[in-house]
């Protein structure tokens, strides 16, 4: 799973999918594991209004369940997740907006906000001390969704 945006101008073709790294400069070669995407299945991702920004990737081979990669379980399709839920996001995404990419995975841990303060349909989340988090997920109509608890 991953955000759709960071397949908007990409050929998902030319992506390497990387498991069980944390510098993505060094080799790592006991706990690495690469892929090549052999499909991607999007859900409507709409890049003006950033909704739907989630993507699920089928790599080209199954991986291997190391001590660095693990399966992580997802909410049930249409799950309520409460305001007040506390949930952690990951990544080696950048920092703004066509800047580089982190060389280690940065963590945040967010607390799912009040429909009344987010778009419609969206899973909604914020650290409001730091002024960070997503608000860019979206679930299907009538329910929220959330990505990691």
């Amino acid at each position: 799973m991953s955000a759709a945006s960071c397949f908007r101008n990409q050929n998902p073709g030319t992506v390497t999918v990387v498991l069980g790294a944390y510098d993505l400069r060094r080799r790592e070669r006991r706990s690495r594991q690469t892929f090549s995407i052999s499909s991607m299945s999007e859900n409507r991702y709409d890049p003006q209004q950033n909704l739907n920004d989630l993507v699920l990737l089928q790599l080209d081979r199954e991986a291997n369940i190391t001590s660095s990669v693990a399966i992580l379980a997802l909410p049930l399709q249409n799950a309520m997740v409460e305001a007040g839920t506390r949930c952690q996001v990951a990544g080696w995404g950048t920092r703004s907006s066509g800047g580089r990419l982190s060389r280690f995975p940065r963590f945040v841990n967010v607390t799912v906000t009040p429909e009344d303060q987010c778009r419609p349909n969206n899973v909604c989340t914020g650290v409001l001390a730091r002024r960070a988090g997503i608000c860019n997920v979206s679930a299907p109509r009538g329910g929220r969704r959330g990505l990691e608890r």
